[in-house]
């Protein structure tokens, strides 16, 4: 059965489970969709160090007006 067949198959059996099963299918695909959502070391050092910076200098920051000027 190729994928299309078993998603419509899928589909299909979601019609007929109680609320209680939908309920955990819902969970099961939230967690899963979240759990492909890696942030890379690299990405995660940067951010704190953009964090870090942004709490030692609150108020250097530009506005988006400004720099859409700019550019």
């Amino acid at each position: 059965m190729d994928l299309s067949a078993r998603k419509y198959s899928f589909i299909e059996e979601i019609f007929k489970v109680e609320e209680e099963t939908f309920e955990k299918l819902e969970r099961i695909l939230k967690k899963d969709k979240l759990d492909k959502l890696v942030i890379s070391s690299d990405h995660k050092v940067e951010l704190d160090n953009r964090l870090n910076e942004y709490k030692q200098n609150p108020q250097d920051l530009l506005d988006w007006d400004s720099v859409k000027k700019e550019w």
